[in-house]
């Protein structure tokens, strides 16, 4: 029998997390016998793994490239993407099945075709320098370079299509703001046929560049990005069509600074849906283009009230685009646009999520009996039936087989450890079960209410019995919008950060304030025209009832938190210092000014119109107000959050006097991944915290 391992600090900056390593990434082949999927292989490398669901068999297809091995190198494009996506894990970064004999795998930033049966590589493609691909037929793909679009054939030929030159221009990609913001990673959209392909044309010339000077390496280097704040210049975007076989480019629409390019669907051979949402983000417009004739036509807009969250996924059914929208009540639906431009509804259900369709049946996942609970349903496209899929866990997520014949579930609640399973309309097969090595509580699930009456939901991490009363309270902080943190999946059993500094004698809490995502509109529109002073009181409020149920001492209370969670923790501090003693901000935006368009903008709005709202989201004004100990922890080649917010602070408190203490991670970017790096962040955030607040310092 396992003896579950005690926590111990080091193990704060595993990565996998021990005890979430299901699959990531999962792909059906075109058969639907074998499930392909990323899992750890080497450490906190991935590997590509095949299941066989008819022998029950797992198999390695592409290992994972040893430390030190030269195939880990990694391209800077590869390493901005997993940024965007939040992947902190090596290896295998992704892959494309493309048939029941082969797929692409992406090392790297580096592409390979390979045999699925046995994982060897095919030769003949030239795949170098090679940034994103489709198939477009046997023997043949459609490719970017970035600055370049062509064709590479089996034969290593390389045939040029379309080319840009020039500092600022790209082909076939995706502007930094739609890849964070607006979810969009693409730049290329194939049609079934393989016959035409609708692509972007990039021009950032005018987006103001950002350098970041790595001093980490020797010589210096300087990375230069294009990164648009607030209200300066955005990319423009042309969105092209290419005729594979007449080699034709035609131009369908030009989307300038003052409107964002959000996706493009192809509905069948001679109809492709594209939509497109304004800069203030309240205004979506689809369009229907036809490569047949030349024509666009609007199919279909709606306003979002005070903004629009655009859907993550789109789909093709019979003609009509099956998407989501919070048009009608605030809420989010599952609804059909049909060729006319009408809409029906399917369901009641608030979706989350729409993961995706097969024939007449789409998988989606949708709010449960609480907001803070994600259920997987099965969707009959033509009754409106939702099976719900995993019934038994709080959360879980999925992916469809094809036909819908069986459906793929990741599924786990806060006190049931994560397992992968196969799910056959009520019958399941065990992929794989994870759990952690270490004695885990699952944290007490609270609820209170906001000053305006919405019921908030909580999660408190406890010590042992016997250090409660009295004991300090730590606020584990994100608080911005677009992320909900209190969630009935074994994720929230599983902050290790959280668990540890229970153990060594306070009590942690987690809220999602006013504005947080899953909501609905309502919810989240509380943000609208300044931050900082909703996510606060909401916070407060959750510092009082904790300190009143368990009886906690008042004069001793922290805060931390990461990104937003960072700004979060600098409020709290500066001002609500006779709160909030000890804060320990990581990677914080200090002045929304400095921060990227497509966000900003969405929340607080035009900087012209909307000064006032900025200058009192912004924490330097406030900064006079700290009197408790800061730390702020920052990576320095940080593209997202830049580096710079946290000069432009550490400046400010120079000049009151106010002592800061600052912890550099020199080679980090927005997410650190490195061990080293992440061990850094978990020992002095402990260390600062626990001093200060009169507990034993961690051990080492």
């Amino acid at each position: 029998m396992h003896t579950p391992s005690p926590l111990r600090l080091a193990d704060l900056a595993l990565r996998p997390i021990p005890g979430m390593t299901l699959p990531s990434q999962v792909a059906f082949s075109p058969s639907g016998r074998c499930l392909y999927y990323l899992a750890p292989h080497l450490g906190d490398r991935l590997g590509l793994f095949r299941y066989d669901t008819l022998n029950r068999e797992e198999h390695l297809v592409v290992a994972a490239p040893g430390e030190g091995d030269a195939k880990e190198t990694q391209t800077l494009e590869e390493e901005l993407r997993k940024q965007r996506l939040r992947q902190t894990l090596g290896g295998v970064g992704d892959f494309q099945i493309l048939d029941d004999e082969r797929a692409l795998v992406n090392v790297g930033g580096a592409f390979q075709l390979i045999r699925l049966p046995d994982g060897t590589t095919i030769d003949g493609y030239d795949l170098s320098d090679l940034q994103q691909l489709r198939k477009c037929g046997d023997d043949c793909f459609v490719a970017t370079t970035g600055s370049e679009l062509l064709l590479v054939f089996s034969d290593g030929r390389r045939e040029p299509l379309v080319a840009v030159a020039g500092d600022g221009l790209s082909v076939g990609l995706a502007e930094y703001v739609a890849q964070e913001e607006l979810g969009r990673m693409s730049g290329l959209w194939l049609d079934t046929s393989g016959r035409s392909l609708v692509y972007t044309e990039i021009d950032e010339s005018k987006v103001a560049e950002h350098l970041i000077v790595r001093t980490d390496v020797h010589p210096n280097v300087v990375e230069r990005f294009r990164y648009p704040m607030v209200g300066a210049t955005n990319a423009s975007v042309v969105l092209c069509l290419f005729d594979l076989e007449q080699r034709t480019r035609r131009v369908i629409k030009t989307f300038d600074d003052q409107h964002y390019l959000a996706n493009v669907v192809w509905l069948d051979e001679d109809r492709v849906m594209i939509s497109s949402v304004n800069r203030a983000q309240d205004s979506l417009t689809r369009w229907v283009y036809r490569p047949g004739d030349g024509s666009l036509t609007e199919l279909d807009s709606e306003q979002g009230k005070p903004w629009i969250n655009l859907p993550e996924r789109e789909f093709a059914i019979d003609g009509d685009l099956l998407t989501t929208s919070e048009s009608e009540d605030r809420l989010r639906h599952l609804i059909r646009i049909h060729p006319d431009g009408t809409r029906s509804q399917v369901g009641e259900a608030v979706v989350r999520e729409l993961l995706g369709v097969e024939g007449t049946t789409a998988l989606v996942v949708a709010t449960g009996g609480l907001p803070t609970q994600e259920w997987l349903y099965r969707v009959d496209l033509v009754t409106h039936h939702f099976e719900r899929v995993a019934d038994s866990y709080g959360a879980a997520t999925g992916v469809l087989a094809p036909g819908g014949r069986a459906t793929y579930v990741s599924a786990s609640s806060r006190d049931r450890t994560p397992v992968a399973m196969l799910d056959t309309h009520g019958e399941t097969m065990l992929i794989r079960a994870t759990s952690a090595p270490f004695d885990l509580t699952a944290p007490e699930m609270i609820e209170l209410s906001s000053a305006t009456g919405e019921t908030l939901y909580g999660a408190v991490y406890l010590p042992p019995p016997e250090l409660r009363e009295g004991a300090p309270l730590i606020v584990s902080v994100y608080g911005g919008p677009h992320a909900q943190l209190v969630m009935d999946h074994y994720g929230l059993t599983l902050d290790l950060q959280a668990q540890y500094l229970a153990r060594q004698g306070a009590v942690v809490v987690k809220l999602d304030n006013r504005g947080s995502f899953g909501r609905g509109l309502a919810f989240e529109a509380h943000l609208q025209g300044r931050f900082g002073r909703i996510e606060l009181e909401d916070q407060l409020r959750g510092v009082e009832y904790c300190q009143r149920r368990y009886r906690l001492d008042p004069q001793r209370v922290g805060i931390y938190g990461w990104s937003y969670g960072g700004y979060m923790t600098l409020l709290a501090l500066t001002r609500a210092p006779e709160v909030f003693q000890v804060g320990v901000a990581g990677a914080p935006v200090v002045d929304f000014r400095w921060y990227d368009t497509a966000y900003t903008e969405r929340y607080l709005g035009d900087p012209g119109v909307n000064q006032d709202g900025y200058e009192r989201s912004s924490v330097l004004d406030q900064l006079e107000g700290l009197r408790g100990r800061l730390m702020i922890i920052h990576g320095m080649v940080d593209e997202n959050v830049h580096f710079g917010h946290t000069s432009s602070l550490i400046t400010r408190a120079n000049e009151l006097g106010k002592d800061v203490e600052l912890v550099v991670l020199p080679a980090s970017r927005h997410a650190p991944t490195d061990f080293a790096s992440l061990d850094r962040v978990a020992r002095s955030r402990t260390s600062f915290l626990l001093t200060h607040l009169g507990l034993s310092e961690a051990d080492q």
